[in-house]
């Protein structure tokens, strides 16, 4: 039978099931239609699970976890078979459904090569852009010299065509390992750079004022570097939320100390933009990156 008059029987012997005083569950599963999607589905889970692209990737993938969820799940659809031959519909239903649900986590465990390939290709321009824009403002601030004996640059730029060559390669995963280290060289570069500026306009202030216009210059190095680190470290929300407060106590205590030098007070300026950069060492701390400490007096 088919078309309308097998719906009609359908319908009779769903009816039938329900005056015999069957659970709704059951009288469902007492319609033809509803036992021929169920042994469709767990066909198709058959199918899954025994030679398919995924199943193939899953065991192949040496991922312990993964092929346990895939065992998991035949055992389910065994059991889903099982129950159906049984004719207890309901009980098969779930079981196939529970089997569906464990070789989902396995895939999920094991993702697909093309997808994951696409991923850390994304994450390699991401990287890539980073570090590059990095690079340009250390180069900018340093003027092109180095303040160290140059390792940092070195190793800098040597990771960067390392990477260079993973990508070309294909091999992304290695390529952005590369890059996360290079990035590490490019701030702790940046960060003896602004030493050893430091060194320089404090070493010999002939009085206050000088001091003063030292200390300003050595707040603005680290206020430039501040949004780069934020950026490329990427600090967590509570992280966040101490760099906003130091930043705001920074930019008050700047603007302070600037009023003062502009009013004839050089020593109370010093002071303040001392304490500024002070903040502004500890926003850097919060965002992850080691600041040089302040030579001379402490504020």
């Amino acid at each position: 039978m088919s078309g309308p008059g097998r719906h009609a029987g359908s319908a009779c012997m769903l009816a039938t099931a329900l005056m015999l005083g069957l659970p709704p569950a059951l009288a469902a599963d007492a319609d033809p239609l509803v036992r021929q999607q169920l042994e469709q589905k767990i066909r198709l889970t058959a199918s899954l699970m025994a030679d398919s692209p995924a199943a193939q990737r899953i065991v192949s993938s040496g991922n312990a976890e993964a092929v346990g969820h895939l065992d998991e799940g035949r055992t389910h659809h065994a059991l889903a078979v099982d129950l159906l031959a049984k004719n207890d519909l309901a009980g098969a239903r779930r079981a196939v459904d529970d089997a569906l649900r464990h070789l989902g986590m396995a895939r999920r465990l094991v993702p697909d090569a093309p997808a994951r390939l696409a991923l850390a290709r994304q994450r390699h321009e991401q990287l890539q852009g980073s570090v590059e824009r990095l690079l340009e403002s250390w180069r900018a601030r340093s003027g092109g010299k180095s303040s160290d004996d140059g390792s940092d640059m070195t190793a800098t730029l040597a990771l960067v065509g390392a990477a260079r060559g993973h990508a070309e390669a294909g091999r992304y995963d290695e390529a952005n390992q590369a890059l996360i280290q290079a990035e590490r060289h490019v701030l702790s570069g940046m960060n003896r750079s602004l030493h050893a500026t430091t060194l320089d306009y404090t070493e010999r202030p002939a009085n206050a004022a000088e001091a003063f216009q030292a200390e300003l210059a050595r707040h603005k190095g680290f206020a430039e570097l501040l949004p780069l680190a934020v950026r490329d470290l990427k600090p967590n929300a509570e992280a966040s939320t101490l760099i906003e407060r130091y930043t705001e106590t920074s930019n008050t205590l700047q603007a302070q100390a600037v009023l003062q030098a502009q009013g004839g007070n050089p020593e109370e300026a010093l002071n303040l933009i001392r304490n500024a950069t002070l903040y502004v060492q500890r926003a850097l701390l919060a965002a992850g990156l080691v600041s040089p400490q302040a030579t001379g007096t402490t504020p």
